[in-house]
């Protein structure tokens, strides 16, 4: 084929106008969806820019909420704070798309994000106002003034000193000690003793220097009651926790009840619940009465003071699980409302919080009480005409007791040593160990 042959056959063989119109439509189709994506420096839409400006100050706010109830380890702190701020630039991306796919799905998170940061922020303000409340700072300076330690690495003692009434019952009758308990924690070796007192233990009032029963010391108000336990062991007791029955069952049911082992089957004479021998699924009331009861028993108060501890431990086992703490601590504070107060200071509170997040320990917990047998003998606090049932406790289980209470106050070098080896100051190398002891324990391990 000649020059000429092949001119005449482009010219016969070229597009249609129609089809030179298509081609280049196409070609015009094909590079755009073929360059990048142009976006925008930020969202131009009046809504969008509404729900950043929304999303910043809740974020702002739950920051801000955060650094000030000061509950959470430094590291898990900062994680949270660079997650919030990393879904709300997100958030800010997404919306700045020209796709509308990824408009909704920022749509979607940023209601996600707002919902959360709000209640978390909510419950955080509450538990944190809450603190305040039962702290004997914010109450009045009616009760003894604490003995603070560094809760963090000194060992120290609480009071526990429970009164035998209802909320509805408060101001019509005296209040009486029915509970009556030193709890040693050590921070460092992780050891917890529960010391218990029986309540109608004889001993010598601290102000009045006459001879009454402990529970009685509850009428004069709890700083009687610590100042004469005082001057009975010689210890310091740094801090108390006053409490009556309806603070107890409605913080049980807060944390979701609780498993308490019995020795033997038993029923309770003040509300008929029945206890099982082995362990026992109980809620705040079925506990309250399982630590109440006396009747059924011989030994009455001695059993009554076992059983009392059985309760005690399981609510510290509840409470220090990182479950519990992380998921329940704003409802378990709510739930103590006006019902229990103490002169631990809200930043003591909070520092014992943040440790055991930080740690994810669990305790050692061990129990002993003071043992005695009962008698009759004139009390202070009621006529002198006659002698009242008396608990004359033995001098030498006093001494005892109180030879443990130092013990735990006062490890060994190998006891600090092994302490120093457990546990690392870092929130996410103990969460990571956590897991890996979990991966690792045979199935069925509890």
């Amino acid at each position: 084929m000649d020059f000429k042959d092949e001119v005449k056959d482009i010219i016969e063989n070229r597009p249609t106008p129609e089809e030179n119109k298509e081609y280049w439509a196409h070609a015009k189709a094909k590079k755009k969806h073929a360059m990048p994506e142009k976006r925008r420096a930020f969202p131009r839409k009046p809504g969008y820019i509404i729900a950043l400006i929304i999303l910043a100050v809740v974020t702002a706010a739950f920051l801000a909420v955060m650094i000030m109830a000061d509950m959470l380890p430094a590291d898990l702190t900062v994680i949270l704070a660079c997650g919030v701020v990393a879904l709300l630039l997100l958030t800010c991306f997404m919306f700045s798309s020209r796709y509308r796919w990824k408009r909704i799905t920022g749509i979607l998170i940023a209601i996600v994000l707002l919902l959360l940061l709000t209640s978390v922020t909510g419950v955080m303000h509450s538990t944190y106002a809450m603190l305040n409340k039962i702290s004997s700072g914010s109450v009045g300076a009616t009760g003894p003034v604490a003995k603070s330690v560094n809760v963090e690495e000194e060992p120290f003692n609480i009071y526990i000193t429970g009164i035998d009434q209802w909320a509805s019952e408060k101001g019509l009758d005296l209040e009486r000690s029915d509970v009556n308990m030193i709890v040693t924690v050590n921070p460092v070796t992780k050891k917890v003793l529960l010391t218990s007192i029986p309540r109608d233990s004889y001993v010598l009032l601290h102000t009045a220097q006459q001879m009454d029963k402990l529970t009685h010391t509850g009428i004069y108000g709890v700083d009687e009651t610590l100042n004469t336990v005082q001057d009975w062991f010689g210890l310091d007791l740094n801090y108390y926790v006053k409490m009556n029955f309806t603070a107890v069952s409605d913080i049980i049911n807060a944390m979701g009840g609780i498993k308490v082992y019995s020795p033997v089957a038993f029923e309770s004479s003040l509300k008929g619940y029945k206890y099982e021998k082995g362990w026992n699924k109980l809620s705040g009331r079925q506990a309250l009465y399982f630590a109440r009861e006396r009747h059924a028993f011989e030994g009455q108060d001695s059993i009554r003071v076992e059983n009392q501890q059985r309760v005690v431990e399981a609510v510290i086992k509840k409470m220090t699980s990182s479950t519990t703490l992380l998921t329940k601590y704003g409802d378990i504070m709510s739930a103590a409302g006006d019902n229990l107060s103490t002169n631990m200071s809200t930043a003591d509170m909070t520092e014992l919080v943040r440790m055991q997040i930080t740690d994810l320990a669990e305790w050692d917990i061990e129990t002993q009480k003071i043992e005695g047998e009962y008698g009759e003998d004139y009390v202070a606090s009621l006529t002198q005409a006659q002698k009242f049932s008396v608990y004359v406790t033995d001098p030498a289980s006093v001494s005892k007791c109180v030879d443990g209470i130092k013990a735990v106050q006062n490890p060994t070098a190998s006891e600090l040593e092994e302490a120093a080896k457990s546990n690392s100051k870092s929130f996410v190398i103990n969460a990571l160990n956590v897991i890996v002891e979990k991966i690792k324990a045979p199935k069925g391990d509890e």
